[in-house]
């Protein structure tokens, strides 16, 4: 019989993204339930983001925004490149980290960085970044070359048949020398010019692997008039307007 796991990530303290998605996946049935991290950063409610994922319960690990915030780094870890993306996620973090509460930040600190099960011999590995690192960007352009270094016999094996991430806040799911590769997209700040709430539906039946994102509407007018009203710049709130299809200085 087939297991269907909810898989979901980068909610970036985007609270009716996040309220809608426990919604839809609490009237439904799934062997299990994970967080893949990221909770905080680029709207206003990471206190209330974290209080959801608490009171669902769910396994969650440590996205490289957690791991900034609940150990008071100097910044995210985000490495951008572009000088405007560089300072906007400055002032994102900076306002994080001091509108989190202690409470908050030292439940993040006791978050794992990986989740490992297995499922009818299929060896499942969830994680934030990549296998190696936390804030390593798997794009959905990597070459098969690359990935092929997560897979058997590569310089970074992860001993896995799955593995599911974030991260990069675009979905995608791709087989590289036998092992599956699963984005699962954005909750609460997607780039892929959709801006709806998306989480991962993880189906394993026997051998065979499959995923489906599901998107889902929510009131992104709401979530971007109470960052506005925090003091965020305006430009995070075009940002969910448009999921992330939005023309910076830099460009």
């Amino acid at each position: 019989m087939a297991a269907r796991f909810a898989i979901f990530s980068d909610i970036h303290a985007n609270l009716p993204a996040m309220q809608a998605v426990r919604r839809h996946i609490e009237v439904q049935a799934f062997e299990a339930v994970y967080c893949l991290g990221d909770l905080g950063g680029y709207a206003s409610q990471p206190n209330e983001v974290q209080d959801e994922i608490m009171a669902m319960g769910c396994p969650t690990i440590l996205g490289n925004y957690d791991e900034g915030v609940g150990f008071e780094r100097e910044d995210c870890g985000c490495k951008y490149i572009k000088p405007f993306d560089i300072e906007m996620s400055n002032v994102s973090f900076l306002w994080t980290r001091e509108n989190t509460t202690p409470e908050h930040k030292a439940w993040l600190q006791e978050l794992p960085r990986e989740i490992r099960f297995e499922v009818d011999g299929l060896r499942i590995l969830l994680c934030h970044g990549s296998p190696r690192e936390t804030t390593e960007y798997l794009f959905e352009n990597r070459s098969d070359g690359y990935l092929k270094q997560f897979t058997a016999g590569g310089v970074a094996d992860a001993e896995a048949d799955v593995i599911v991430f974030g991260h990069t806040h675009v979905p995608f799911h791709r087989e590289v020398n036998g092992v599956h590769f699963i984005n699962t997209g954005s909750v609460g700040r997607p780039k892929d010019g959709d801006p709806r709430a998306g989480y991962c539906v993880l189906t394993l039946d026997g051998k065979a692997v499959s995923s489906h994102q599901v998107r889902l509407d929510y009131d992104v007018e709401l979530a971007a008039t109470r960052l506005v009203e925090a003091g965020l710049p305006s430009y995070f709130a075009e940002y969910l307007r448009t999921g992330g299809n939005v023309v910076t200085p830099a460009e």
